[in-house]
């Protein structure tokens, strides 16, 4: 599993037209993933801890298959993040949690509030439901 994950962190660093040319053939699920900028997986120096059998299935059962992770809030992540590494490393790697409020503080006014606008008027106007009893769905038809 070591293997795997540094052979992982390795592709999510290369540039897609610089990987190996045969790549795709040779390992499908691993040229599937795409590149990720920002040098978050260059260092070649990680250290990636031995799993054993019961962290693996944990890892690949218990937190991967049938588990919706879009229901876990990013701040969850942000506050592990911030609280697993100290100021100095986050610091030095260039690596910063910018909470949920300072994030809307800037989206909001860039573009969030006139998204939000447009919304609610595009609720205020009125609709019916109809429902056709032939092809058994919902159309909506305005007053």
């Amino acid at each position: 599993m070591r293997r795997a994950l540094a052979d992982l962190f390795k592709i999510l660093d290369t540039q897609i037209e610089e990987r190996a040319p045969y790549l795709a053939e040779d390992n499908p699920e691993l040229a599937a993933f795409p590149y990720v900028n920002g040098g978050f997986f260059s260092d070649e120096d990680i250290e990636i801890p031995p799993f054993t059998d019961e962290i693996r299935d944990l890892l690949l059962n218990k937190a991967s298959k049938s588990f919706d992770w879009s229901e876990i809030s990013p701040t969850i992540f942000g506050a592990v993040f911030k609280s697993t590494l100290n100021p100095e490393t986050r610091r030095s790697g260039g690596m910063h949690y910018t909470s949920i409020e300072n994030i809307h503080k800037v989206i909001d006014p860039l573009f969030l509030d006139d998204l939000k606008a447009e919304f609610a008027q595009c609720r205020s106007v009125p609709y019916r439901w109809l429902r056709r009893e032939s092809r058994n769905s919902v159309i909506f038809r305005k007053n």
